[in-house]
């Protein structure tokens, strides 16, 4: 008596398709990750601020507290900079102003740091010292008023930091003695690697220019702290790894 052979096992529909919708499922989720991650890199690339110059080198500097600092001192912190003198007639003080407000809005940060170049060399520490307090500046601030070296610091602030290059008042235009100097009244912002990202005229005299770098500057210190944030955690994971 022969055997009946067995019968081929049936092939049910939904083993067919279940693999076939979950690789189409895979494909979907891939592909919507993808067009997100290209999307994000786009507002990315759209917000950031450019890259103007890397600062290189160092400055020997007297605070105006009197004691010697360095330039390298402030390294891995985001810095904005500005050149002023004491006696300035002119926008000076309402530079520093505005600083000054960024300085208390980021007090609880750790990572910025404000720098107010002296490009008058009669201005003592003294003299910083008492400009800085009549605009409201504490010295517990994150905030340095410095005067060194004049032919060092005018070269590092036009070649460095790309301020335009301070020339003397002619004496028909001086709106006092004191008024001698015709200077760059932009603020430089610096990434934490020493980049130069961004130059604000934050006192322009038309009131809407002067508004919009207010608010450019803040998006620009808001990216820049992430983007700091950022390598500091790849570093973090590089060191991590075996």
């Amino acid at each position: 008596m022969s055997e009946t052979p067995p019968e081929a096992p049936s092939i049910r529909p939904w083993t067919l398709w279940v693999p076939i919708i979950m690789i189409a499922l895979a494909g979907v989720i891939t592909y919507n990750w993808l067009v997100y991650l290209e999307k994000k890199s786009r507002e990315e690339e759209a917000g950031r601020p450019p890259y103007i110059h890397r600062a290189e080198g160092d400055l020997i500097l007297t605070e105006r507290d009197g004691r010697t600092v360095r330039l390298s001192e402030l390294r891995g912190k985001v810095i904005l900079a500005s050149w002023v003198f004491t006696r300035c007639p002119r926008g000076c003080a309402g530079v520093v102003g505005k600083l000054k407000k960024l300085a208390e809005e980021y007090a609880g940060r750790d990572d910025v740091h404000f720098i107010c170049f002296a490009l008058d060399p009669d201005d003592t520490p003294a003299m910083m010292s008492s400009f800085a307090d009549q605009v409201g500046i504490p010295k517990t601030a994150p905030f340095w008023f410095v005067n060194g070296d004049a032919v060092k610091i005018e070269s590092f602030m036009t070649r460095q930091l790309k301020f335009r290059p301070t020339q003397v008042m002619p004496e028909k235009d001086r709106l006092s003695p004191e008024d001698k100097y015709m200077h760059d009244l932009r603020v430089v912002l610096l990434d934490h690697l020493g980049n130069v990202r961004r130059m604000a005229d934050l006192v322009n005299v038309d009131p809407e220019v002067a508004g919009y770098w207010d608010r450019q500057l803040r998006l620009d210190l808001e990216y820049l702290f992430k983007e700091k944030a950022k390598a500091e955690r790849v570093k973090t994971t590089e060191v991590k790894q075996p």
